[in-house]
């Protein structure tokens, strides 16, 4: 299994395989066949610290935001934070395809696609918390006092969190063709 095997900035062998890099200490690299639930959890712990790692500035946003009624960004934020973690874990593995690319597989950490990473995700976190309040701000002229204003803002959360990252290798694969 080649580091380079499939299409420029994609790591296409971790979604068709059931081996992973392991680091075991003092510089020691080693390859791991893992189980279905092995292979769950050592990709859900990569994708949350680059989501988390690179999202910070937003991160920190939600948390300074008020919290004027029933829902505040912390709510919408959460729910956006871990949906992309994740439909990231889940493209990485393999096990959904992404949006707009017939390769399966998640993107490289190089470092022209970490540059995008940082606008990108904290774009996409933003526009999921911050639009989640909107859109509840919305309902409520409509709705108010029932539980369809929270809802549809957890909603828009979660479905613009995984489109964002559904659609994250096909944007990854664009910018590559411009930037290279």
């Amino acid at each position: 299994m080649s580091r380079r095997e499939g299409p420029p900035g994609r790591e296409t062998a971790a979604a068709r395989s059931n081996v992973r890099r392991i680091w075991y200490g003092y510089g020691q690299l080693g390859r791991a066949e893992k189980s279905g639930f092995g292979l769950f959890l050592h990709d859900i712990v990569r994708i949350y610290a680059e989501v988390s790692i690179i999202s910070l500035p937003v991160l920190f946003a939600i948390m300074a935001a008020p919290a004027p009624g029933q829902l505040d960004a912390k709510a919408t934020g959460l729910v956006a934070w871990l949906t992309m973690t994740l439909v990231g874990t889940l493209v990485r593995g393999g096990w959904v395809r992404p949006l707009g690319t017939p390769t399966p597989g998640w993107v490289r950490l190089s470092p022209s696609l970490l540059v995008l990473r940082v606008g990108y995700f904290n774009a996409a976190l933003a526009v999921a918390a911050f639009g989640g309040l909107s859109v509840a701000a919305a309902v409520t002229g409509f709705a108010a006092g029932s539980l369809a204003a929270p809802l549809a803002a957890l909603a828009w959360a979660g479905t613009a969190a995984a489109v964002s990252m559904l659609a994250f290798p096909r944007v990854s694969g664009e910018w590559l063709a411009v930037w290279r």
